[in-house]
């Protein structure tokens, strides 16, 4: 397989938004389209590192109408790079120095235009909203069709029209957002910090001052839905001592409040170094991180002191579990073989088999989906959940098996799959108050153990979302409130494909089923349809892919689909 495909399409969209941008450029002014056709615009990759392209903005002329000066204003939005000192000038006195640029930014696609209420000093704008991005550069998308009207208020000032009232925050159109803004990974946590979880960003700046933008968001803690769920080497109200964090021959110097550092171990100066490192890496510029407690190095202990660094993207084995004439079996290479000691399980006609990271545990669901089984080697299978219309089983790393039932009750079961004396142990049943009256379809706990993705239905229409999970001690207790990724597929099935990206499809015993591949940093894209597809299994990254159908098992080439294994059936990888 090869990833020149996927590389070409993103290659090819990155220098259209460039291109467009030195044509602006070329042409004198930067500035954002007001007219156009409204289509729909998939989130393009963020750069491993800002592109430092300048945006000329256009100051407010002399006689210009009120309808003007607030298209211009929003023009202006592009002025990251000075503080937004032009967009400033459309201002009345009393808001220019007060209004706050990076509170929120509206993401929309098409034009606009500024409709006054008959006032002449009071103007609306319309915007078809791709996405928003609050101050902490989470990026939420829109609804399909969603509509954000902006209100203005104007005044003149020493004869001249300017804006006395606007919401904080800019607007700024879909290709000029791809332009100024980056995807980046800040990473935290799992609660026994043998895992880094990224948390993803959307950043603006130049490379001169991004390095502090991502320290700054760093301790400032992670995003809502991963609150709790995930751990920060760094305390609560550890700040900056200066809002500059220099890269100098690759070292970034990063000048911490003092106290809250010396105070703390050899052991977490290590974890907040590896932290800090983990996250800058998203920059070419960084190959090493130095902590001062203001302005003095730390101890950090020697090389022999030095603290295990958490796995980041947790691979799986290459193998798979699958299922042939009603028996669990190992598929790798193109080939199924027995997996040794396993009873004969054909009596419960097995279906949506799992294994875990350690490929010693076993799990599935029987055949109207009302009983989940675990079973390892050696021991017999074992009932360890049951419920009405139960999710495939999945596995965390640290060996817990989930499921969720699709009753609209909002129950989600995680079970320790391991045994003790023989013994099975008990399980955990959560209700999660966001779920109940939504049918849960997929449930998939993500690679570092402390985030699943949950799909769900509501009349119909099906909702892909990502959540973090909450635990006392070791127990799980709860689901945060989600994030929600955008689908065009109505999907009902997900699988996770690296630390960012799932596959998302709807399955059809008879029909063409189209897969689509959702990134927390990158657009959406599709394969083509495979007909009759009824279940996924993915690997280690995008082009590791694999379907299920009646007819047997196909693996993802290029854009497409590959009949690999006859009568194999029902994929999946670890997890």
């Amino acid at each position: 397989m090869t990833v020149r495909p996927l590389r070409k399409r993103i290659a090819q969209a990155l220098c259209a938004g460039i291109t467009a941008v030195l044509m602006l450029l070329s042409a004198g002014c930067a500035a954002i389209p007001k007219d156009g056709p409204v289509g729909r615009s998939d989130l393009l990759p963020g750069r491993n590192n800002p592109v430092n392209i300048d945006f000329r903005q256009n100051a407010p002329v002399p006689g210009a109408s009120a309808a003007s000066i607030v298209e211009g204003f929003i023009a202006a939005g592009t002025g990251v790079a000075d503080d937004f000192q032009v967009a400033r000038q459309y201002l009345d006195r009393s808001i220019a120095k007060t209004w706050k640029a990076d509170t929120r930014t509206l993401v929309y696609q098409g034009g606009f235009k500024a409709v006054s209420d008959g006032s002449g000093s009071e103007f609306k704008v319309d915007f078809d909203v791709e996405s928003t991005v609050d101050p902490n550069g989470i990026r939420t998308p829109a609804a399909p069709g969603a509509v954000e009207t902006v209100k203005f208020s104007l005044t003149k000032v020493d004869g001249e029209w300017r804006i006395s009232k606007v919401p904080d925050g800019i607007m700024l159109q879909t290709a000029n957002f791809d332009t100024l803004f980056s995807a980046y990974s800040l990473y935290f946590y799992d609660p026994t910090f043998a895992f880094a979880v990224p948390d993803v960003r959307w950043l603006s700046g130049k490379a001169t001052t991004t390095t502090t933008s991502i320290v700054r968001a760093l301790l400032n803690g992670p995003a809502p839905y991963l609150l709790g769920a995930v751990a920060s080497a760094f305390p609560n109200g550890m700040e900056l001592v200066r809002d500059s964090v220099p890269v100098n021959n690759g070292v970034a110097q990063v000048d911490l409040t003092a106290q809250p550092l010396l105070d703390a171990s050899v052991k977490s100066r290590q974890q907040m170094q590896a932290q800090l490192m983990l996250t800058l890496r998203n920059l070419n510029t960084v190959t090493s991180v130095t902590l001062r407690a203001d302005t003095r190095e730390v101890d950090l202990g020697t090389p022999d002191q030095g603290v295990p660094a958490p796995l980041v993207n947790n691979q799986v084995p290459p193998h798979q579990v699958a299922l042939y004439k009603g028996q669990l079996v190992r598929y790798a290479d193109g080939a199924s073989t027995q997996i040794e000691g396993l009873p004969a399980l054909a009596k419960y006609a097995p279906s949506h088999p799992a294994v875990s990271y350690g490929n010693n545990l076993y799990a599935f669901l029987n055949g109207d989906h009302g009983r989940l089984y675990a079973v390892s080697p050696g021991q017999p299978e074992r009932q360890v959940a049951s419920g009405v219309e139960l999710t495939a089983p999945s596995f965390s790393p640290q060996d817990w098996l989930w499921t969720a039932t699709g009753d609209q009750r909002g129950t989600v079961i995680a079970v320790p799959a391991g045994t003790s004396k023989g013994q099975p142990s008990a399980g955990v049943v959560l209700k999660v108050q966001w779920l109940q009256g939504r049918t849960v379809t997929s449930f998939r706990v993500s690679r570092d153990g402390s985030r699943a993705l949950v799909i769900s239905e509501q009349n119909g229409v099906s909702t892909v979302q990502i959540t973090g999970i909450l635990r006392s001690g070791d127990l799980p207790k709860d689901l945060t409130q989600p994030i929600t990724l955008l689908n065009s597929v109505n999907a009902s099935e997900g699988v996770w494909l690296n630390e960012t990206s799932v596959a998302v499809m709807r399955p059809s015993a008879t029909g063409p089923v189209e897969v689509e591949i959702l990134n927390l940093k990158a657009a959406a894209s599709r394969l083509a349809p495979l007909k009759g597809m009824l279940g996924l299994s993915g690997g280690n990254g995008v082009l590791d892919l694999y379907a299920g159908t009646a007819e047997g098992l196909f693996a993802r080439v290029g854009n497409g689909w590959s009949l690999e294994a006859k009568g194999v059936t029902d994929p999946a990888f670890a997890g």
